[in-house]
């Protein structure tokens, strides 16, 4: 069972004001009236409302009840249907929350599945629309415009955050923190998310504005600068998404040189006890004539010596080769 929100402008009222939904049918015949009708996490009963009502097409009815549809602008007899997503991100995850649109002369008709993100939308949409000096002479375009508006500046939120964790990421990986490989490809899949949704919502921008009438002239500037954010947006997700290929030759390259300076090591370890395991292992095979003999009382010693003379060889080498 959903639940829906009315709010009427015009016909009298100098403030936009929530009456009751059973007044839909006598305020949407007068032409003077704007409506917005907000439906949250709609049922049979809404979709039937909107059926009698507004008489929306079945194929935009069965599209609006379908979930994770793409972003787009279907023009329809007398109204607009409009999918877009708006933008929910936390300080790891970036998560995409759908808002369908039904636009008319006189209506504008929100509905969505009541995510925190959306109802945040619609509450400063709501607010900047009571305030924006349009209100009144551009109608139900203007509620559309702060809807519109305040939807890609959840963007810019986006693009703060994922800036964040990208400076993070450099520097874990200049650090050579583990696992820094990993969140750069975590992130590289969210940002691929961010071009897939808000560019066609750029494209739906370009259609209602290619559309004669659709906007009246006095918004259209203001449309055009939405449009000119959201492409701003995607130029950042471009770069940002070179930075983060950057980020990971640079830690394939910290991994290349770690696994180097560790051969390094061992090719030292090994230079160092290579002679001493050569002589114990001779001295190991019981022959009767050695050099010097084993029965000599100062063989142990000599030997001793010697080998104390390849290890600090070895060491002194490595230190001069940079390998130690």
């Amino acid at each position: 069972m959903g639940t829906m929100r009315l709010v009427v402008d015009g016909g009298g009222r100098s403030f936009p004001t929530e009456v009751s939904v059973d007044q839909l049918p006598a305020l949407l015949s007068g032409r003077e009236n704007r409506l917005w009708l907000d439906i949250s996490d709609p049922g049979p009963a809404e979709v039937e409302l909107l059926r009698q009502q507004f008489g929306f097409h079945e194929l935009t009815l069965e599209e609006m009840i379908k979930p994770h549809e793409r972003p787009r602008c279907d023009a329809h007899n007398g109204y607009y249907f409009v999918v877009v997503y708006a933008a929910e991100s936390s300080e790891e995850e970036f998560r995409p929350r759908e808002l369908n649109l039904f636009w008319g002369a006189n209506y504008l008709v929100t509905i969505h599945r009541r995510p925190a993100a959306v109802l945040a939308l619609l509450e400063e949409a709501r607010r900047r629309w009571e305030q924006h000096e349009g209100r009144e002479t551009y109608g139900v375009a203007c509620l559309a415009y702060t809807l519109l508006e305040g939807l890609v500046d959840g963007y810019f939120a986006v693009e703060d955050r994922l800036r964040e964790r990208i400076e993070r990421i450099e520097e874990s990986v200049f650090k050579g923190v583990e696992g820094a490989a990993a969140d750069i490809f975590r992130l590289r899949k969210e940002l691929l998310q961010v071009p897939r949704l808000l560019a066609p919502t750029s494209h739906v921008l370009e259609e209602v504005l290619r559309r004669e009438g659709a906007i009246p002239a006095g918004l259209r500037p203001y449309f055009a600068d939405v449009q000119d954010h959201a492409l701003h947006v995607l130029a950042e997700m471009d770069t940002y998404r070179d930075l983060l290929s950057a980020a990971l030759d640079v830690q394939v390259f910290y991994a290349f040189n770690r696994l180097g300076i560790v051969m390094r090591r061992l090719t030292a370890i090994t230079v160092i006890i290579m002679v001493p395991n050569l002589v114990a292992s001779i001295y190991g095979m019981n022959f009767d004539y050695l050099f010097p003999p084993s029965v000599w009382k100062y063989g142990f010693v000599v030997v001793v010596g010697f080998l104390l003379c390849m290890v600090a060889w070895g060491f002194i080498h490595s230190r001069l080769m940079r390998w130690l």
